[in-house]
């Protein structure tokens, strides 16, 4: 039987020429899968972006009758100062209503919030936040509302014309009468 492990020329056998290759790949293999153990075992989840937002005036997905005056969005952690962003867009995705640079950051210092300008058509608003959390961790989101009524900022809509249609119309027709007096004038033979 120690006759069939025998091989090649000088009669040398598998294990002796295998094991000075073997024992450094099998020990850098167990290194690797040791480290990769450890490291599962001994990491936490990263919280650098785990500031949820855990409240907010209005509440978020609220469907509103009446515009609100400010916006205002709490956190699970506290918040650097001189960090805070908010901006207020429309339903049109463009027009923006916040005030600018107006973004406070209350006592507790989990919270953070900004003035509105008088509210305009009704549709959804998208609140867009970001800041730095007191640690140091960027965070950013958005939450929603929607505006079922319009603003004061929006006028409602007339059954009549548009008060510029009519200005034009009347403008119009005041200067092709003063012209085609003009025009229609005919000398006066002396």
């Amino acid at each position: 039987m120690h006759d069939a492990i025998r091989v090649g020329p000088a009669g040398s056998s598998v294990r002796s020429v295998l094991a000075p290759v073997l024992a450094p790949v099998l020990a850098l293999t167990a290194a690797v899968l040791l480290s990769g153990v450890l490291l599962l075992v001994t990491s936490r989840p990263a919280l650098a972006h785990d500031n949820v937002l855990t409240g907010s005036e209005p509440p978020a997905s609220a469907a509103l009758a009446t515009p609100p005056d400010r916006v205002k969005l709490t956190f699970k952690w506290r918040i650097r100062s001189g960090s805070p962003a908010i901006t207020v867009v429309g339903p049109d995705g463009r027009t923006e209503w916040q005030h600018i640079d107006a973004e406070q950051i209350d006592p507790s210092g989990r919270a953070m919030s900004v003035d509105l300008r008088q509210l305009g058509p009704a549709g959804r608003y998208q609140v867009r936040y970001q800041g730095v959390t007191g640690r140091g961790s960027p965070f950013s989101g958005n939450m929603e509302f929607t505006l079922t009524q319009p603003g004061p900022a929006m006028p409602l809509p007339s059954g009549g014309l548009p008060l510029l249609w009519v200005t034009c119309v009347v403008l119009l027709t005041a200067a092709g009468s003063v012209l085609g007096i003009r025009l229609g004038r005919t000398p006066v033979p002396r």
